[in-house]
């Protein structure tokens, strides 16, 4: 007989309805269903990856189940603790929606507001984005064939450090980002509300005339779209003496 394999299973996860606001970093997952017993909160259908992530490890005081045989067993355990519960479950996003705060649209701070910061994450996303330095850059661009540069834009942060935007990436060292929207978020990195971001966005940039670099410290600052240029040999030597000169 075929054993079931973890990646086979069907996950269930119980909380105290008193810490329901502790599901907020899943509430983006659309796959999963809610339904409410006498003492609080049930979610099914997490598969195999969102159980071990680390948005579900942060969530405390919680039980986490798999189903096998009409049964729930306590993770990592082979006895059965219960049947499977009977109650009506629904998506989500309707059984657990966010309620946004009001804004102050003429004036906006991040700890007045809302508390939006960045988490670890272990989802697979391409890093499309790179902040390196100068010197890396100049080794590099040096020798660089110019269809390697051809999709590649870039700016100047500041007398060290550059952004270079495109694919492929150059082979350089450096800081990989990925891009939400107008976020460019360290790889490795979610918001913990991803919800939020679309509020932020445009209270920060209500214009989408920038680019929000964040880092995993939870600082931000804009790089404005119009300062992006094509990166080519000839732009980078002529950026190198403008700042040589200064």
């Amino acid at each position: 007989m075929e054993k079931d394999t973890p990646s086979d299973l069907i996950y269930f996860l119980w909380i105290d309805e008193h810490n329901k606001n502790d599901l907020a970093h899943i509430r983006h997952w659309n796959n999963l269903k809610v339904a409410f017993d006498d003492n609080g909160i049930w979610l099914k259908d997490f598969d195999y990856v969102q159980i071990n992530s680390v948005e579900v490890k942060s969530i405390p005081f919680k039980h986490i189940f798999y189903a096998k045989n009409g049964k729930l067993f306590l993770l990592n355990s082979l006895l059965p603790s219960r049947n499977l519960p009977s109650l009506l479950w629904t998506p989500i996003s309707r059984a657990l929606p966010v309620v946004l705060p009001s804004f102050n649209h003429n004036y906006f701070g991040i700890t007045e507001t809302v508390t939006l910061s960045l988490v670890p994450s272990n989802q697979e996303i391409e890093a499309k984005r790179l902040i390196t330095t100068m010197a890396d850059l100049d080794k590099y661009i040096q020798n660089a064939p110019a269809i390697r540069l051809k999709n590649l834009f870039w700016a100047v942060l500041n007398t060290d450090q550059v952004f270079i935007l495109g694919q492929p990436m150059l082979p350089i060292q450096g800081e990989a980002y990925w891009q939400k929207e107008d976020f460019v978020i360290p790889v490795g990195y979610n918001f913990d509300n991803p919800i939020l971001t679309k509020v932020l966005n445009n209270n920060i940039n209500p214009q989408k005339e920038a680019l929000i670099i964040w880092d995993s410290s939870n600082c931000y600052f804009l790089i404005n779209k119009c300062d992006l240029r094509p990166l080519s040999l000839s732009s980078f030597r002529l950026t190198k003496q403008i700042i040589e000169m200064a």
